[in-house]
């Protein structure tokens, strides 16, 4: 009964440690957003069901569900995933030596000849038009959809397939942290357009001059030298009170205040700012979508797409792979020459 009673007051070692969590948690919010936030009484107080909220959500997560990827110069003829993804061996091979994450695991003396990661990708779409057969007759000038991928990079390099679990989530709550972050500079740059917006529009109102022209060009433009007819007068009228309504929501900026709502907000709704969903596509060799696998040479390819904000959303799609120290050595033995003349060429644009 003793032991129900502390649990209840929240004095038990599970629920301590609970806490020790959410507060470490919040630092690591403040410290990705603004560490002026501090001077806030009680600021740890307002953060805290968020960051509970934010903590659970993350944890249910469906992160790396999906069998890994192997990334190897076998794997381009063996799993035609891989050539979905990459254009060329040589495009994988750069994408690996590029990953400095992946160099200091290999380089580490703690760590094995093998590293699960976390591929990272950038998913495009293009619409061209090709030769498409139906019930045997060829038809051309279809409109074909393309998916490609770029802007690669590997995340989270980990010895074991459980600690790339783990860090995977670890990283939610980072990646979250950017996310506050990003809106708030958003917003306050928002702020600052409008409110430039407003200032320009009421000055042209204060210099339109009863008679129906401009007394002073105070805006430096040569477009103000011509008379304002009452009608535009009215229609700046009509945006400023327009910018100033937009602008009311945003005034809260100007304070910690307002910034620590902004921080509560996301913390608060993580899912409407940071979400995780699996997908599985169907493309062939060429990248053409299909709608089903329902021919020889389309693949069905699964992972989780990542879509990060609400002001102007960044989306990313991921997949766990797996790679070998030798695995790697092999690319570079096979592509040494393209490899050497690519570094050289870097070398000499960087002298310019």
């Amino acid at each position: 009964m003793l032991g129900w009673l502390w649990q209840k007051l929240g004095l038990d070692k599970a629920s301590q440690q609970e806490k020790a969590t959410a507060l470490h948690a919040i630092e690591m919010v403040i410290d990705g957003c603004d560490g002026r936030l501090r001077l806030l009484p009680a600021y740890q107080q307002r953060l805290l069901p968020g960051v509970r909220l934010t903590l659970d959500y993350l944890a249910g997560l469906p992160w790396q569900r999906i069998d890994p990827l192997e990334l190897s110069l076998r794997s381009f003829s063996t799993d035609r995933r891989l050539g979905l993804l990459f254009s060329s061996p040589l495009s994988l091979l750069l994408c690996l030596k590029s990953s400095e994450s992946l160099q200091s695991f290999f380089l580490s003396a703690s760590q094995g000849d093998q590293a699960w990661a976390i591929l990272s990708m950038s998913r495009s779409e293009t619409v061209r038009f090709g030769m498409v057969e139906h019930n045997g007759e060829v038809r051309s000038d279809v409109a074909q959809q393309i998916v490609s991928f770029d802007q690669h990079r590997l995340i989270e390099p980990s010895a074991t397939p459980e600690d790339l679990q783990q860090s995977a989530r670890r990283r939610g709550l980072a990646v979250l942290v950017e996310v506050i972050d990003r809106r708030i500079k958003l917003l306050q740059q928002m702020r600052l357009d409008l409110q430039t917006e407003l200032e320009k529009i009421q000055l042209k109102l204060a210099t339109f001059g009863h008679a129906g022209r401009v007394i002073i060009d105070a805006t430096g433009g040569t477009d103000n030298m011509a008379s304002l007819s009452p009608e535009d007068a009215e229609s700046l009228r009509q945006r400023e009170a327009e910018l100033q309504q937009q602008l009311q929501p945003l005034a809260r900026l100007a304070e910690l205040e307002g910034i620590l709502d902004v921080v509560c907000e996301v913390l608060e709704q993580p899912a409407r700012f940071f979400h995780v969903e699996a997908q599985t596509i169907y493309l062939n060799r060429m990248g053409v979508l299909h709608e089903r696998q329902d021919a020889d040479d389309v693949t069905a390819l699964q992972f989780e797409q990542v879509v990060m904000g609400q002001l102007q959303p960044i989306s990313r799609v991921l997949m766990p792979v797996q790679v070998q120290r030798q695995q790697v050595q092999e690319l570079e033995q096979q592509f040494a020459d393209e490899l050497a003349a690519l570094q050289q060429q870097q070398m000499q644009g960087g002298l310019f």
